[in-house]
């Protein structure tokens, strides 16, 4: 172990930051549209990227895509030193994809090749492989992905800024006193996982604000300053009983609740730069 004084960490450290909000609330145009580049777009699900950059405007922007094919996959290239270069944000998107759907299957396809013929034919027939999992593989889940927040947080660790996006989840099973909060599987990983992030911020749905009457939206090719301000969602970070959110910084004296989300602006904020 090294023992470093903390006034050498400050600019080499990067901040982990976690958003949510509905499908199709532009938490990914909006992630691409204010993070500072080069970025590193890690994508599990498997979208057309085209479709979230062409309206955000950002000729010059610089970006690299890695498409996700299994868990090992995402770890290794996470833990390789030096694998993301020059990059400032690094983007996974999204959390909610990658444990439900591809985490939780290669669980479920791993615990099914263990059966014995005849459990396998049982559990076809009764088709719970798709539905189902027993306590094991939920806590086979949770330490998965506590492997990823630790490969996420090494890379904190080498100057980079990691966002994270999620769906959202109404009643989370895991806190059924939270109206809304990050859609992810199981309790023992939703209880923890706040732990590693510095930010959480909920996006609101975003709503078509009033314009002059004459006035029309931006459309392809307006600025991106306008194409923000029009189209960007909502961000609230303070502490809430009614959703989860977290801020780890410099907060202002008036909180950040129902503010254009700018992840660039959020950075630089927490770590006391201002708004910029």
């Amino acid at each position: 172990m090294n023992l470093v004084n903390y006034k050498n960490l400050g600019e080499k450290q990067g901040n982990l930051m976690l958003i949510y909000a509905l499908a199709g609330g532009h938490k990914t145009c909006t992630f691409l549209q204010t993070a500072a580049d080069p970025i590193v777009y890690l994508t599990a699900e498997g979208r057309k990227v085209e479709t979230s950059v062409k309206p955000i405007n950002r000729p010059d922007l610089k970006m690299v895509v890695g498409i996700y094919e299994n868990f090992d996959d995402l770890i290794e290239t996470c833990m390789t030193k030096g694998k993301f270069g020059s990059a400032k944000t690094i983007g996974v998107d999204s959390l909610t994809h990658l444990m439900v759907v591809h985490l939780a299957q290669e669980i479920l396809q791993e615990n099914f090749s263990s059966k014995t013929a005849d459990e396998q034919a049982n559990i076809a027939k009764a088709l719970t492989m798709q539905v189902k999992m027993s306590e094991e593989a939920y806590g086979t889940l949770a330490g998965q992905m506590n492997r990823l927040m630790r490969a996420l947080q090494s890379l904190t660790m080498q100057g980079y800024d990691i966002v994270c996006t999620a769906r959202t989840e109404d009643r989370p099973k895991w806190n059924r006193s939270l109206s809304c909060a990050p859609a992810l599987m199981g309790k023992a990983f939703s209880k923890s996982m706040d732990g590693f992030f510095d930010l959480i911020g909920y996006l609101e749905p975003w709503e078509a604000p009033e314009l002059p009457e004459g006035q029309e939206p931006p459309g392809i090719g307006a600025s991106l300053k306008d194409t923000w301000k029009y189209y960007a969602p909502y961000s609230s970070w303070n502490p809430n009983d009614d959703f989860l959110a977290k801020w780890t910084g410099c907060m202002p004296p008036q909180g950040i609740v129902h503010r254009k989300f700018h992840v660039a602006q959020m950075f630089r904020e927490a770590n006391g730069l201002g708004k910029g």
